[in-house]
């Protein structure tokens, strides 16, 4: 893989290249805090404790919402109806389905899935990585992070969509973000490697922006840069499929190199 602001996907370290995020709502029978507990406390472990799924896994995350310090993030509306976002590296899209097939995924870890996440409202992406300078990785991953979740707009290609906004709006969004850790684009892969891809549900393009303190994100978005990013999302975006969350991560397996 080329350096990062070459035009090229990154490798992460080691060289794991796919980003398997799944954005998901709790069961409504249970509060968030009862969601958070259980992820943390009982499916976490769980999954840590089934070697051959663990083994597949280059490292595994949890992004919980966190109160924003502004209502609107970026002028967008919180991504209120997600309880989590959960980030897992894997070398490859065919190395994590096969992760899903083990025998003992799906007869321990696949049932308690069902048990705190609506599952009718999860959503699995299979993404890559493209930082926008420098950013945090998943060895070293950031404490906070504002996700900002975008759309194409109707008519666009995805790849279309990716390349304009990587390169129109992330030199941009790394302007508009002075203060953060850093930020990268997380874009979803091809719709011929991804099942159901062109299915609307599915985001394009997750802005990750890595944080220490959430009180800077007030700032975010101000400015010339800021005004133009907000015309290019009119130009390339559905707005009414942008949405923002402020997030807190918890490291559930930290990041493993190649063996």
């Amino acid at each position: 893989m080329q350096r990062a602001g070459s035009g090229r996907y990154r490798e992460a370290p080691g060289g794991g290249v796919i980003k398997m995020t799944i954005c998901a709502g709790r069961r409504s029978a249970l509060t968030h805090a009862g969601f958070r507990e259980y992820v943390t406390q009982v499916h976490g472990p769980l999954v840590a404790s089934v070697a051959e799924v663990a083994a597949d896994l280059r490292a595994y995350h949890y992004n919980f919402p966190v109160a924003a310090p502004v209502p609107t993030p970026f002028g967008h509306p919180l991504a209120d109806t997600l309880d989590i976002v959960t980030q897992g590296w894997f070398d490859s899209v065919a190395a994590q389905r096969a992760n899903m097939r083990h025998p003992r995924y799906l007869s321990i870890i696949r049932p308690d899935e069902g048990r705190f996440a609506d599952e009718s409202r999860a959503v699995m992406h299979y993404m890559v990585e493209r930082p926008l300078g420098p950013a945090p990785t998943p060895a070293q991953p950031a404490p906070r992070k504002l996700l900002v979740f975008r759309r194409r707009r109707t008519g666009l290609s995805r790849e279309e969509f990716q390349r304009a906004w990587h390169g129109l709006a992330g030199p941009l969004l790394a302007q508009c973000v002075a203060g953060s850790l850093g930020c990268l684009q997380n874009h979803t892969v091809a719709e011929q490697e991804h099942p159901q891809g062109a299915d609307p549900k599915y985001y394009d393009v997750i802005d990750e922006i890595a944080l220490a303190d959430t009180s800077v994100i007030a700032g975010f978005g101000a400015g010339p840069a800021g005004r133009e990013l907000r015309r290019l999302e009119q130009e390339w975006l559905d707005p009414a499929r942008t949405r923002v969350l402020v997030t807190e991560t918890v490291v559930s397996l930290p990041w493993k190199g190649r063996a």
